[in-house]
């Protein structure tokens, strides 16, 4: 691995998909639209066109690929890069948790 290059937890897959995002701006709820790309089994890379901070707390939903029902999972931002923020999967259940993982799986398997 190059010298400065950490390891990935997870693997991640460039598929694009629309979310919803909930989170909490200057005190108060605000609801807006983004795309993730970079989709893993423990998160995604979030664009949208607001900067959060690190360690908010978001709510997300989406339709992952593959599936007919819209998944709503909790995150954190765990990095930003102007409006692209990495956001980790927080405590997701075991149906979501799977969800997620079959579709990885899948991404796999297309490459």
């Amino acid at each position: 691995m190059p010298k400065g290059r950490e390891q990935r937890r997870w693997e991640r897959y460039n598929v694009t998909i629309d979310v919803n995002v909930t989170t909490v701006l200057n005190g108060q709820y605000a609801s807006f639209s983004g795309q993730a790309c970079d989709v893993s089994k423990g998160g995604l890379r979030l664009f949208v066109t607001r900067a959060i901070e690190p360690g908010s707390s978001l709510s997300l939903e989406f339709l992952l690929p593959y599936h007919s029902s819209e998944l709503a999972v909790r995150g954190v931002v765990r990095n930003r890069a102007g409006f692209t923020h990495g956001v980790e999967f927080i405590n997701p259940t075991p149906y979501q948790q799977q969800m997620i993982e079959r579709t990885c799986d899948v991404f796999a398997l297309l490459r």
